[in-house]
């Protein structure tokens, strides 16, 4: 198995959600997104499409962690491990310009 860190997917633009990746080739068996302490802001995980006022494609809200305690964190996961989640089919929203996400994902 293989990490690809991202390390933070930013939104610069609140209501614009940014795509993990734009690559539609790149597929992984895992991805796992999680608050950065000391964030401000809500961030939401979804389709690129989403809408964030709507929660329209949303799939998980994160609330921020400006205290520097625990981070929220959602993770996706295939039942059988192989490759088929495909990577850019998940975007970043966020409240705050600038805010976004730690994510990664592993490949087989």
């Amino acid at each position: 198995m293989t990490i690809n860190p991202q390390g933070s997917v930013n939104v610069p633009t609140p209501g614009t959600p940014v795509q993990v990746t734009t690559d539609t080739t790149v597929t992984a068996s895992k991805i796992f997104f999680q608050v950065i302490p000391g964030l401000t802001g809500k961030m939401y995980v979804g389709s690129p499409t989403m809408n964030k006022t709507t929660l329209a494609g949303c799939a998980r809200v994160l609330w921020p962690n400006s205290t520097g305690g625990f981070s929220e964190h959602f993770y996706i996961e295939t039942q059988d491990g192989e490759n088929s989640i495909r990577v850019a089919d998940y975007a970043v929203d966020a409240d705050v310009a600038g805010e976004g996400l730690l994510v990664t994902y592993w490949t087989e």
